[in-house]
């Protein structure tokens, strides 16, 4: 006999699947939903009020506990609907009639105060349990969303804009508030009353009662029917402000290139097309979702037209119904409108939280392709070498990158990179510190596959320095210090000084405590880099990685991080990326990669010797640097 398997989480409903992350919580909505049904019970009993009080005080008609209810529900509902009805008059009649009127005012108004009061502070209640749990939930959320992308592969933000990433963080995750926001605080609420008001209007009326329950299979249709286009519609809405979010961040993040090269007003015009698409599919939603209110509100008002027609002439021809219980039945049924408006505004909202919760379970269902295996160890030490072995890679079903590469890297040597652009040589690096993984072979470490160990483990051993240089809106010290928290000032300094950045930062407005603002955008391209070379070197690991980490520099500043970077390297392994060739003709071993496979290696000396690309490369490069000098 075999069992089913288990639903995988990416087939469950949307909505469903969200709720399920309300179960840890669930004692909280049962005290919720207990003073939920507690204060539509009180809100029942100031109805069941107002009957006796109109028979006392306006038509001074004396009430009888022992008579039997003027309602043609005492006869046809059964003997438990007459016991509650007349048990309610009898304690109606105990507590607050009296023979004087005036005091049976008096003792009313103090009963509806007093119910009231009740009514408020377990409404009070329910908002503030309900409040903590949706607050929880988002809170929840949105930290495992950034978490998991936070898990993906650099792949995953390659194909996917930013303002894609960013818009599910912020956007999609405030529409599910939103949803949660009125959906838990009145879901319960809403439909309880309606139920409890509607069973309130068949104990007066059975025959009123159908009249008004003919009009909700109508009111429930055009629900049905607004929702599925408002889902439609608010899931095109999130899409489009989502392109915005992308938008407005390249445009920001680049706005020098904007500026540079005079593209203003074409940026404006992309987010105008935008925006007005965005405009289009949001007011798309609105007309749909704000129709579905005046609909409900006319069929109700039909309803009740046709109550007070039938209801009124059972009155005027004595016809079974009594005049204070056909106000009684009108009030009901006026109180019922608002919460069946609001049921239909609840349902449109779930609908456009559904749409937002599907963008963000997308997002949480994405694989993590690069993760560590089951019974991945630690990486302890380096002790002997890095070998990338009979290794090629892809991206995904691309061309390939690199084909075939074989490198042994022993410890303590460093090793440069050298090559035409696009021949695969920061791929290397990003094989090393396993941002990717090998379509075929494998980079290993004292003879261990990376895959076998945790990633943690073997970024903690690395330093990277990157052509693209990341600085957060932080201060120069903590950028330096990212990731290493209580670093004291002289070991700053001292990083700085290696890295020829303290000069630099000393003369800023407040030396190591000057905010260098977005991607370090208040430094320059030299500047921001010898802020990473420093970062690099306060971690102090036994494996560096620099990809380009001189290309911004001007001759002066990459001669002296050149050689901080020599001492830097001492009794260290090291992966060099460089297009000067002056930046690493002192590399123990010089490695020429071109079109993704490894063509030539040696020394700076011996690759001159036999000439080949290495040396067409060494002509055009130094060709170029003394006609510079000529010029």
């Amino acid at each position: 006999m075999t069992t089913a398997a288990p639903q995988s989480p990416k087939r469950l409903n949307s909505l469903r699947r969200f709720l399920s992350y309300v179960h840890p919580y669930r004692i909280h909505l049962v005290v919720s939903v207990t003073a939920t049904v507690f204060y539509v019970a009180l809100s029942a009993l100031l109805f069941l009020l107002i009957g006796p009080l109109v028979k006392t005080l306006f038509l001074h008609s004396p009430i009888d506990p022992t008579a039997t209810p003027d309602t043609i529900a005492s006869t046809g509902m059964g003997a438990w609907v007459d016991r509650l009805k007349n048990g309610a008059v009898r304690l109606f009649s105990e507590l607050i009639i009296r023979p004087k009127e005036s005091v049976t005012l008096a003792r009313m108004c103090i009963a509806v105060l007093l119910i009231s009061l009740a009514k408020n502070i377990l409404l009070y209640l329910q908002n503030i349990v309900v409040a903590v749990v949706q607050q929880r939930l988002i809170r929840t959320i949105r930290l495992e969303l950034f978490s998991h992308y936070h898990d993906l592969s650099l792949a995953y933000f390659a194909s996917t804009r930013t303002g894609q990433i960013i818009s599910r963080v912020t956007n999609d995750v405030r529409v599910l508030n939103d949803m949660l926001d009125l959906g838990f605080t009145r879901l319960v609420k809403e439909p309880l009353t309606v139920i409890v008001l509607l069973a309130m209007l068949f104990i007066i009326s059975w025959q009123l009662a159908l009249v008004t329950v003919v009009v909700l299979p109508l009111s429930a249709t055009v629900m049905i029917v607004v929702g599925r286009f408002v889902r439609r519609y608010s899931r095109r809405s999130q899409e489009r402000i989502a392109d915005l979010h992308s938008i407005v961040e390249e445009s920001v993040g680049g706005i020098r290139v904007v500026k540079a090269f005079g593209m203003q007003r074409f940026e404006i015009e992309r987010f105008h097309d935008s925006n007005e698409a965005f405009y289009r599919a949001t007011l798309k939603m609105a007309r749909v979702r704000i129709l579905n209110s005046p609909v409900n509100e006319i069929l109700g008002t039909a309803a009740g037209v046709t109550i007070l027609w039938f209801g009124g002439n059972a009155v005027l021809t004595r016809n079974g119904l009594s005049p204070e219980a056909f106000i009684n039945f009108i009030l009901i049924v006026f109180a019922m409108i608002q919460p069946v408006k609001a049921l239909a505004e609840i349902l449109a909202k779930i609908q456009e939280g559904r749409a937002a919760a599907d963008r963000v379970f997308e997002a949480l269902d994405t694989p993590v392709d690069i993760a560590d295996l089951p019974g991945a160890r630690p990486m302890t030490t380096f002790r002997d070498k890095i070998t990338y072995e009979d290794l090629s890679f892809r991206y995904e079903t691309g061309p390939w990158v690199l084909r075939h590469i074989n490198l042994t890297i022993p410890r303590g040597q460093s090793v440069a990179l050298v090559g035409p652009s696009g021949g695969g040589k920061s791929t290397l690096c990003d094989l090393l510190a396993r941002f990717y993984d090998p379509s075929e072979g494998r980079v290993a470490i004292d003879g261990a596959d990376l895959r076998e160990l945790t990633m943690n483990s073997i970024r903690a051993h690395l330093g990277v320095v990157t052509q693209d240089i990341v600085l957060f809106n932080d201060t120069v010290a903590h950028n330096i210090a990212y990731g290493l928290p209580d670093i004291n000032t002289e070991r700053l300094r001292r990083a700085a000084e290696t890295a020829n950045a303290l000069e630099f930062i000393e003369q800023l407005p407040r030396g190591f405590d000057t905010v260098v603002g977005t991607r370090g955008v208040k430094l320059s391209g030299g500047q921001r880099q010898r802020i990473a070379i420093a970062r690099a070197i306060l971690r102090d690991p036994p494996i560096l990685i620099f990809d380009e980490a001189t290309s911004a520099l001007d001759t002066e500043s990459e001669t002296a991080v050149r050689l901080a970077i020599a001492n830097l390297l001492q009794d260290r392994t090291a992966l060099i990326v460089a297009h000067r060739l002056s930046t690493v003709r002192n590399a123990d071993k010089i490695v020429v990669v071109d079109n993704g496979q490894i063509v030539d290696s040696g020394s700076h000396d011996e690759l001159l010797g036999r000439g080949g690309l290495y040396r067409r490369l060494y002509d055009l490069q130094f060709a170029e640097t003394r006609l510079v000098s000529v010029e």
